[in-house]
């Protein structure tokens, strides 16, 4: 396949690791967070959702660009990858437009610690410590799907080995068939320079058998000459 799928494959990673890591956020992590946190956490999720619709666009010109037996299949998922971001911005609306709270004493609850954290501000312990463990489960994420494009990586290896061991396999037995066939046609050349003596033979036995029969000829005819002077003669 062309390097236009390498390189379609490698932003789908890509866009599947953002993709893993905006769902986490939107579904585990903003609806247990308020004030600062969760203003920090829609600004994360915003940027992430820029990025994955910066892959889909590079994935829509590697498409354009790949041989037309795999843009069918390209554009298929491309369509499938803009209908999840499309959940992900209606989602992200919802959630920037709710308070992220619940009904009454929660409400109290919660009103509290985004007063507490809006006193402490943006470099709260808080919020320091939400971006520290968001990054450290992207890092996880990321190594994650890391060893599975090595995993990947060395399956293709071995397929490319074994299908490397099929045509050295069939390139031996080409090999012997040719030089079977190189042996037979020295059987065959050898058999055509006896035959061409044994013509030869047969030519230089036509030919002296033409001469005897001409010489015979002549004679008899000598003869005839001869008999007939002698009857005339007498």
């Amino acid at each position: 396949m062309p390097g236009s799928s390498e390189n379609f494959e490698n932003f789908e990673y890509e866009f599947e690791d953002v993709t893993k890591s905006i769902s986490r956020k939107l579904n585990s992590q903003l609806p247990n967070y308020t004030g600062e946190q969760r203003k920090a956490c829609i600004r994360q999720v915003t940027k992430e959702i820029e990025r994955a619709d910066d892959l889909i666009r590079e994935m829509e010109m590697e498409s354009r660009e790949a041989p037309a037996q795999y843009r069918t299949r390209m554009n298929s998922k491309i369509k499938g990858y803009q209908a999840d971001l499309e959940k992900f911005n209606r989602d992200l609306k919802t959630a920037a437009s709710s308070s992220g709270g619940g009904g009454g004493g929660g409400g109290g609850r919660q009103n509290n610690a985004t007063d507490r954290t809006e006193l402490l501000g943006g470099d709260s312990w808080e919020s320091q410590t939400y971006d520290q463990r968001s990054r450290l489960m992207d890092s996880e994420d990321t190594l994650a799907t890391t060893s599975g494009r090595i995993t990947n990586a060395q399956r293709i290896g071995e397929e490319s080995e074994q299908i490397g061991a099929g045509v050295l396999n069939e390139l031996g037995r080409q090999r012997e068939t040719i030089v079977r066939t190189a042996h037979k046609v020295q059987g065959t050349d050898a058999n055509l320079g006896k035959s061409k003596r044994i013509l030869n033979a047969m030519s230089r036995r036509v030919m002296t058998n033409q001469l005897v029969m001409v010489l015979i000829i002549l004679v008899l005819m000598g003869i005839l000459g001869i008999a007939i002077w002698w009857r005339l003669s007498k």
